[in-house]
């Protein structure tokens, strides 16, 4: 590889990176504005959980597949056509006079996104040579994330003062530069160069089974989080406007969520060998999201804040295990992150419908907590009958192991 191809590398790396901030600021703008949009047009809890899962359940059922597909296609072409549709889907969403219309053009959001995350995914490791991809990884978490909060108080603050239609077109307006910030296709013989850099000797079998074992605990943990997460996004706005505050509340406090998401994304970053391969980082941060999301309703003033800090924590921990133990030592790598994916698509879609399905059902606003945490614990339950079920399973026993687990 020439020093022109490294050089291009970094480059393109760099592009990627600012991509996946403005790409979560659009998105986290455009899901700020759209509960608003729909409640201005009459929706009541029910209607706000499906266009939740309008959105959620396009993703999860394209996710599947769309990564395989970047494979065979140029995977920077595909992003740049996701950025259309969501443009697309903003047009429609501020145009719209009724929920049915939202609903219509709310999974092409979905849908779009299933495309562009993978492409970008997958971008970031065609550039990614030796070891460097765990480092670019926790580089692109700082970076959608950063991106996500800053989406979430800007939505909150241009909400107050300029309405969803505005929030919509500046989201709109972001997607069209990310369309011309994305690089350009990886010349094959530099993608070749980079994949020998990249190439591992073949994993201890017993090693293996260990990351496949945390992989299958991550994925269900990180499911229900993004359950959680959903219904804070969806839910929230009304109960919002039930305790008479301002949008600019509801961008605040999800906006110090993922902040405080950023952060955690650094530590553990910084700190790996300290939760890898261990049960208990991954147990708290969902005992954590559990308990606070049933409380939530009744959060106010310094416990509101505090919750919020919690589970930006919490959501960093299930979703740094998640894609790192999908990503660790896996020949299937595209596969693998591809159900990591999927999990958080079906876990963001199923949770808010079924929350606004017993709050109709109940008429009682707390309904759509109570079921996510519900559902937090039930995937706790899975997680400790899988843990059960696979006790008699070859592990690793001797304490130089382990340590070569959590390097």
């Amino acid at each position: 590889m020439t020093l022109d191809d490294v050089s291009r590398r970094r480059t393109d790396l760099g592009r990627l990176f600012g991509a996946a901030f403005a790409a979560d600021l659009a998105t986290y703008l455009i899901y700020t504005a759209i509960p608003y949009k729909a409640l201005r047009l009459g929706a009541d809890p029910l209607a706000l959980g499906l266009v939740a899962t309008a959105a959620a359940g396009a993703y999860a059922l394209l996710v599947a597949i769309s990564g395989r597909f970047s494979d065979r296609a140029p995977r920077e072409a595909l992003a740049r056509g996701a950025c259309i549709g969501i443009i697309i889907a903003c047009i429609g969403v501020t145009l719209a006079r009724g929920v049915p219309r939202i609903l219509a053009f709310v999974p092409l959001v979905g849908g779009s996104l299933a495309f562009f995350w993978p492409c970008v995914q997958a971008a970031i490791a065609d550039r990614s040579a030796g070891h460097e991809l765990e480092r670019n990884l926790g580089r692109f978490n700082l970076a959608w994330s950063v991106g996500k909060g800053c989406g979430f108080v800007c939505g909150g603050l241009l909400l107050s003062a300029f309405g969803p239609e505005s929030v919509l077109t500046a989201g709109s307006a972001l997607m069209f530069v990310i369309f011309w910030v994305l690089p350009g296709k990886v010349p094959p013989a530099e993608l070749r160069s980079v994949a020998e850099a990249a190439a591992l000797p073949p994993p201890d079998p017993v090693l293996a089974a260990q990351t496949a074992r945390f992989r299958r605990l991550a994925w269900i943990a990180n499911g229900s989080a993004y359950g959680v997460a959903a219904t804070l996004i969806y839910h929230y706005p009304r109960l919002v406007d039930a305790h008479g505050w301002s949008p600019r509340i509801f961008g605040l406090i999800l906006g110090g969520m993922y902040f405080t998401e950023t952060l955690a994304f650094f530590l553990l970053m910084r700190h790996a060998s300290a939760w890898r391969f261990r049960r208990a980082p991954l147990l708290v941060p969902q005992l954590l999201l559990a308990a606070g999301i049933v409380a939530l309703p009744w959060a106010t003033g310094v416990r509101l804040a505090v919750t919020a800090v919690v589970f930006g924590f919490a959501l960093a921990a299930c979703y740094s295990a998640s894609i790192y133990y999908s990503l660790h030592g896996a020949a299937a790598r595209g596969r693998n992150a591809g159900i990591h994916e999927l999990l958080i698509g079906i876990g963001s879609m199923t949770v808010p419908l079924a929350g606004g399905l017993l709050a109709r059902r109940l008429g009682m606003e707390w309904a759509p907590y109570a079921t996510a945490g519900a559902v937090v614990v039930l995937s706790i339950v899975a997680q400790e009958v899988m843990l059960r079920t696979g006790s008699n399973k070859k592990r690793p026993r001797s304490r130089a192991a382990v340590a070569l687990l959590r390097e």
